[in-house]
């Protein structure tokens, strides 16, 4: 038998769980504080003068900051092991664009390609040929190059590029079915006729288009395997290119931030793109 005190213990618990069950489902309405869209504006302002700011410092001040140099001997040590030439070396920038204005946008003509490329020229003139040999293509001629075309004597499979001035392009209907499934096939409509090869040369074989997306803009400068001098030349190059890119006229251009370098398997590190 419970006492008298025990039950009334019993009876004040169970009603005090039975209160609790009733709050937990009470009807009562929750109000919300309306949010003031002043504030959140206020805000906003606040986080993009910030990152504004932050952006604006010299890269020298970031603790994560290293020379060039510097930078390299910590991305080959991140890939050793690795096959040097499927590394590659990258920057990622941060763009902040004004208002009105246009994402970055254009191509960087690297001294060092990063990509292996081979280019065959024809053309009947023989400062071209000799222009383009001086150049690096792999060949060029004029009707003996067609005619060894002709006799399977050229190697296509490893050329990646094909270029023409228009004295030749009508001979080369004779090897269309040889170096046109490959799209080797020179032709004006695809900006790989003109007489000046050279340009074509620069602009084609060692040129990497670039497109700011959002508020980012990443380009490969590099592999693990180039020396410091070639990677900063690069850098360099796409510096200028990048830089320069900006739309005439504009009288508030976008904001090129913080810039990062990295590798495939590397970490990111601050660098001065400003060169």
């Amino acid at each position: 038998m419970l006492s008298n005190i025990s039950m009334n213990r019993v009876a004040v618990s169970s009603g005090s769980r039975f209160i609790s069950a009733i709050r937990l489902f009470s009807s009562t309405p929750i109000t919300y504080k309306p949010k003031n869209p002043q504030n959140d504006a206020k805000r906003k302002l606040r986080r993009e003068q910030a990152v504004k700011q932050r952006n604006k410092q010299a890269p020298e001040s970031h603790p994560l900051y290293l020379t060039v140099p510097q930078a390299m001997r910590y991305l080959r040590a991140a890939e050793v092991g690795q096959p040097a030439k499927k590394t590659t070396v990258s920057i990622l920038m941060t763009v902040l664009p004004e208002r009105g204005s246009k994402p970055l946008a254009g191509s960087v003509y690297f001294p060092k390609p990063i990509k292996e490329s081979h280019a065959m020229v024809f053309s009947l003139q023989e400062e071209v040929v000799a222009k383009a040999k001086e150049l690096g293509a792999t060949y060029a001629g004029g009707l003996e190059l067609i005619e060894q075309i002709k006799n399977g004597e050229v190697k296509l499979d490893i050329l990646t590029h094909a270029f023409a001035t228009p004295d030749i392009v009508k001979d080369l209907r004779v090897i269309a079915r040889q170096i046109g499934p490959k799209g080797l096939m020179p032709a004006a409509k695809k900006g790989t006729v003109s007489e000046d090869v050279e340009a074509l040369m620069k602009e084609s074989v060692g040129a990497f288009p670039f497109k700011q997306k959002e508020q980012h803009l990443s380009i490969p400068v590099g592999r693990c395997d180039f020396s410091d001098e070639e990677i900063l030349k690069n850098l360099k190059a796409a510096s200028e290119a990048i830089y320069g890119c900006q739309p005439p006229g504009t009288r508030k251009p976008n904001l090129i931030g913080q810039t990062c370098l990295s590798s495939t398997l590397g970490p990111s590190v601050v660098i001065n793109f400003k060169l």
